[in-house]
């Protein structure tokens, strides 16, 4: 049946859970009728009067078997629809009160959280010009320039990162470059991009090499020489020196010293040619080799030895044969690193820089600002 705030619905639920026949209008209050009330309908939270007395509410009075679709009307009778639409909006309200302060609170600051845009579907990327991108190509290669010479001067970790850094940033604009050059229409300067690529490709292996061999002895290859020829070459000497002696002397007295003296001699300057040529090799500027170290004195010690060989005991005598064939072969390796120490090869990480990064350098830099001193042809 339709419900309605009327006295014939007030009736049927009186009747239908038990409750007294309603003796007076106002016993209802809010209502029409009542105190500002509907005559016979009921308040959200009224209650009935009861025969006995007063505020019995339907609940107490109801039997204990209450039809469930009774409730559902009761409670629907109660708050009617508009009241119903009303509660609901107000509770959602309260709801994205409570989580927007939540959310407030949460964040840093007590800042709103930033709502989410929605991005637009397959957004085009941001066109670069072309006075950009060459602009970046060109701070990019003069710092990778720069950077390496840096390594040079002081075989640092940090300039070797700005060095690595920058020809990333520089490949990276170069390749920005080509991808542009699908729009270019001059000719010239697209035959010029070509070049600068195979520039930039022969500049980049030539930068690796330099920087590979910086902080390493194939940076000085007369220093490695000194050190893996030289120095070794010498020291087995001097063993085989002591050891030649120790036979002279067992068969040497004092009446008939024989060749103790002279090999005695050549002993010392083995010595003092050793630390000498240690001085000469820390030194990097264009010195000089020792004096004892020169071409006359190595004769003359091949010449001194065989002399001595004659007279040596047996025993001594492969040994005295050992040390002229490190004496040769210390002499011809000397030549190789007076070579190198008297010319521009000695520190051969800065002259492969300025014999071959600088001169791709100056090529690439000579095409790519011929670019940027005439911007009127322009490649679109």
């Amino acid at each position: 049946m339709p419900f309605s705030s009327t006295r014939d619905a007030e009736h049927y639920w009186r009747s239908r859970f038990g409750g007294p026949a309603a003796r007076n209008v106002s016993a209802f209050p809010g209502r029409k009728g009542g105190p500002g009330g509907i005559p016979g309908g009921l308040a959200d939270n009224e209650t009935a009067i009861s025969p006995g007395g007063r505020g019995a509410s339907f609940r107490e009075t109801a039997p204990l078997e209450k039809a469930p679709r009774g409730k559902k009307r009761l409670f629907r009778n109660g708050f009617p629809a508009l009241r119903r639409k009303s509660l609901r909006a107000a509770l959602a309200l309260g709801l994205g009160g409570l989580a927007a302060l939540v959310l407030a609170v949460s964040l840093p600051g007590g800042k709103r959280a930033p709502v989410p845009v929605p991005e637009a579907a397959e957004a085009a990327p941001p066109v670069t010009s072309f006075a950009t991108l060459l602009q970046s190509f060109l701070e990019a290669h003069e710092a990778s320039i720069v950077a390496l010479r840096g390594l040079l001067l002081t075989d640092g970790d940090g300039f070797r990162s700005e060095w690595l850094d920058a020809m990333r940033r520089k490949q990276a604009a170069l390749d920005a470059l080509d991808a542009d050059s699908a729009s270019w229409t001059d000719g010239k300067r697209l035959v010029e991009l070509e070049e600068a690529k195979r520039i930039a490709a022969r500049l980049l292996a030539e930068e690796r090499a330099v920087a590979a061999i910086a902080g390493t002895p194939n940076r000085y290859p007369g220093l490695q020489l000194f050190r893996e020829d030289i120095l070794p070459a010498l020291g087995e000497a001097q063993e085989i020196a002591s050891a030649a002696m120790s036979s002279m002397l067992a068969v040497s007295t004092p009446d008939n010293v024989g060749p103790v003296g002279p090999f005695a001699a050549f002993r010392g300057d083995l010595e003092t040619m050793r630390e000498e040529l240690s001085h000469y090799m820390a030194v990097p500027a264009k010195t000089s080799l020792p004096s004892l170290a020169n071409e006359e004195n190595f004769d003359a010690w091949r010449r001194t030895l065989v002399v001595i060989k004659a007279d040596a005991p047996g025993e001594a005598q492969p040994k005295i044969d050992r040390l002229i064939e490190l004496l040769t072969l210390t002499q011809e390796k000397l030549q190789r690193i007076v070579t190198l120490k008297q010319g521009e090869r000695w520190d051969y990480a800065s002259f492969a820089f300025q014999t071959r990064v600088m001169p791709l350098a100056a090529r690439l830099d000579g095409i790519v600002l011929g670019w940027k001193v005439q911007p009127g042809a322009q490649m679109r």
